[in-house]
């Protein structure tokens, strides 16, 4: 499978986000060839779609057979290398690397197939922005442990793990050699900070950035008004001024700083997905024998109210949706809007029950 072709099956579960996509599709098509870098940084918004990309890689994977020995994902978060006492501890995540490949193998498999299982995983390692080596301004010596330790893992490491196999009751021991260097890491985090971090760099007195004007109708007047991007203005010497070591950055092809999704991608997660939040409610209903319908106004005014609440993303959606359905979910019938149709029922979410549901309350 070529790059354009891994992209290309992955948009069935990722809606926007062409341009992160596509550094990931060339990073999984490096990842399958054997070749040694390929990993990727991820920077985004909580609900912009990170966790989203991971979850279609791993479907990739496990619906191809001939990518049957890359099927062990895993998700940890980064900051849980560390005891509460501050020592770093990678053995975790060899734990659930081993019990993922158990999973997917089954019983009877060799140590030498979980091994290799292993060894050509992928590690997706999320909040990656909450082990900065920079808390308030003072080093913070755990995380930078934690990236020291990551980065060794990264930089490729022989790792001698020991694996249990049960012949009947009978356990025997033996041990694996893992080169970390054939695994693909994908760490991705919110770096919240990050935003206004830039901002200050990029509007200070001492720059010489100018920013773009966008115009804007406004209570019937027009406004200029300058427009600040992320995405337009990020360096990767910022990741170092939050706090992240530059050796650790070094090891990453590309960090990426994913997209905030606009109204109209906002209506097609909530729409599109076989997961999506309306198709999910809708498959809830059939158990009621109602047929769920929402008309393209409403959607749009559901997309439209969760695209106000930018820090969470597509997260908003459940929120928005839930305060117009969950009294339909209580007690559906009790409801003039669920009429009888034949031998089902039919509840139609128009514009009108959104607006309604919406409203502020007195």
């Amino acid at each position: 499978m070529r790059p354009n072709e891994i992209y290309e099956n992955m948009q069935r579960d990722v809606i926007g986000q062409e341009e992160t996509l596509r550094f990931v599709a060339v990073a999984i098509f490096k990842h399958l060839e054997g070749e040694r870098y390929g990993n990727l940084m991820m920077i985004g918004n909580s609900g912009t779609g990170k966790t989203t990309v991971m979850r279609a890689m791993e479907r990739l994977y496990r619906e191809n057979e001939e990518f049957s020995k890359y099927r062990v994902v895993v998700i940890l978060n980064a900051n849980t290398f560390a005891t509460e006492e501050g020592v770093v501890d990678t053995s975790r995540l060899f734990s659930r690397l081993e019990e993922r490949a158990r999973q997917i193998l089954g019983e009877g498999a060799t140590a030498e197939e979980i091994g290799e299982y292993m060894e050509h995983a992928t590690v997706c390692l999320d909040e990656i922005d909450k082990v900065s080596g920079m808390v308030g301004g003072k080093p913070y010596v755990t995380g930078i442990n934690i990236q020291q330790a990551l980065l060794t893992l990264v930089e490729g490491e022989r790792v001698v793990h020991p694996i249990t196999i049960y012949k009947g009751t009978v356990p025997e021991r033996h041990t694996v050699t893992l080169h970390t260097e054939k695994m693909l890491f994908l760490c991705a985090g919110a770096f919240e900070a990050l935003y206004d971090q830039v901002f200050q760099r990029v509007t200070s007195p001492t720059s010489r950035v100018k920013l773009p004007t966008e115009t804007v109708l406004r209570d019937g007047e027009v406004e200029i008004r300058e427009f600040f991007s992320l995405r337009r203005h990020f360096k990767q010497e910022d990741l170092f001024d939050y706090g992240m070591q530059p050796q650790f950055l070094s090891r990453f092809d590309n960090c990426i700083i994913l997209e905030d999704l606009t109204p109209l991608l906002l209506k097609r997660i909530f729409l599109e997905p076989d997961d999506s939040v309306f198709k999910t409610s809708r498959g809830f209903f059939k158990r009621y024998g109602i047929d769920l319908e929402i008309t393209d106004g409403a959607a749009k005014r559901v997309a439209d109210s969760a695209s106000e609440a930018r820090r969470i993303g597509a997260r908003a959606l459940k929120e928005v949706y839930g305060r117009i359905i969950k009294p339909f979910e209580f007690d559906p019938f009790s409801h003039d809007e669920v009429t009888p149709q034949a031998e089902r029922h039919k509840l139609v979410i128009d514009e009108e029950l959104v607006a309604r549901s919406l409203r502020p309350a007195d």
